[in-house]
């Protein structure tokens, strides 16, 4: 009579308990996660401000899974964590490559495949708008960190900004050039994507109904390699003042080949959110004294409540200070975000949605009041005047 083989039969079922036990422990993990989707340009032109704002994600993330007490409009403070719901919060994060297609297969993959209640994301608008509109219709929310096309508006009720929409821009960029320059006439050259269309139009009528007039307006590809057909264009009726806006390597290019054609960009040129293009134009010497006395806008961010909650914090943990305001922007997309599913006790979509305007209402934000109307869009929007010099954005007003 044989022995029965208890060894083998001891290793197999070792292997196999193992094998069930692993399975488990990997579905208990997932039970134990809140997913947060995140799409952002990690490369392309807009690599530099995409980066930035997963940081920023990153940073607010951190936090809610170590516990951390969020700071409120009246000076409470409502404690997350550790975690949210007694889960851990993950965000998957997926480039967006700086192009519609890009950003389009990373939101499709954090919807279908990572099945996530919440995206967040991005800061192009030409980028954010097809996205959202694909959340929205698939029930999922969708929280943009910088995008602001007036045409977010009309993208639907599972959708909601952090920034405010660039209409806003208008008034003080016209205001800004009529009394620094007296300007009367306007060109504007812009990228064609909505936030630049939109851009444009504000600035333009702006400018109209306070009497003056846009006698140039150009729309101009993204990542091309020569620019100077655009650039005669808004030279050719002698404005005197010229809007620019571009993304990274587009401005260097733009503001170098400007400077061939002889246009006067330190005394002409005015930027609407500069701190698009001023990381990148300050890594280049020469185009950085091209643009040296451009005037524009920016967001207004700071104060000591930003650097003691955010940019001291955002150094330490990274190494380095913020490289734009739109980390910040990120920052304040994640805190309304796990808010909101604090506040519904769930990560069911519909309820988050529900739960947004209230949880928007209440945060103390980084980059101020983050209330948003009925559209889910910001109610206000604060900007500070700017001028680069030195490789750097300076406060400014004019006759100064």
């Amino acid at each position: 009579m044989k022995k029965p083989r208890f060894g083998i039969n001891r290793y197999s079922l070792l292997a196999t308990v193992g094998l069930a036990l692993a399975c488990v422990s990997s579905g208990a993990f997932a039970q134990d996660t809140i997913k947060i989707g995140q799409f952002t340009s990690l490369t392309g032109p807009s690599a530099v401000v995409g980066q930035d704002m997963q940081r920023g994600v990153k940073l607010a993330a951190d936090r809610i899974n170590d516990g951390y007490d969020v700071p409120m409009q009246d000076g409470s403070t409502v404690h997350l964590g550790p975690g949210l719901l007694g889960k851990k919060v993950q965000v998957i994060v997926e480039d967006a490559e700086s192009r519609p297609k890009g950003a389009m297969d990373a939101v499709r993959k954090l919807v279908n495949v990572d099945n996530v209640p919440v995206v967040l994301g991005e800061y192009s608008s030409g980028l954010t708008l097809p996205t959202g509109q694909f959340t929205n219709k698939n029930h999922i929310v969708q929280i943009s960190i910088g995008a602001n096309s007036p045409k977010l508006r009309d993208v639907g009720p599972y959708f909601f900004d952090m920034i405010g929409l660039n209409n806003l821009e208008g008034p003080p960029m016209v205001n800004l050039a009529m009394k620094a320059e007296n300007a009367k006439t306007f060109a504007t050259i812009v990228p064609n994507n909505p936030y630049g269309v939109g851009l444009e139009e504000g600035l333009c009528d702006t400018a109209e109904n306070n009497g003056g007039k846009c006698v140039a307006r150009v729309r101009y590809d993204n990542n091309q390699t020569d620019y100077r057909a655009q650039l005669r264009q808004i030279s050719r009726p002698k404005p005197d003042a010229v809007f620019f806006f571009a993304y990274g390597s587009d401005a260097t290019l733009l503001l170098r080949q400007a400077s061939e054609l002889g246009m006067d960009v330190s005394g002409k040129w005015f930027g609407p959110e500069m701190s698009n293009w001023v990381s990148e134009v300050s890594k280049n010497e020469n185009i950085s004294k091209i643009a040296d006395g451009v005037r524009g806008i920016v967001l207004s961010v700071g104060g000591d409540f930003y650097d003691k909650e955010y940019a001291q914090p955002f150094e330490k943990a990274f190494g380095e200070k913020p490289a734009s305001s739109f980390g910040a922007f990120g920052y304040d997309a994640m805190m309304v975000a796990a808010l909101a599913i604090h506040d519904a006790n769930s990560t069911d979509p519909e309820k988050i949605k529900d739960a947004i305007p209230a949880a928007a209402e209440k945060y103390k934000g980084l980059t101020g009041t983050k209330a948003v109307d009925k559209d889910g869009m910001q109610k206000n929007a604060d900007f500070d005047v700017k001028v680069y010099r030195d490789g750097a954005l300076h406060d400014y007003s004019p006759g100064s």
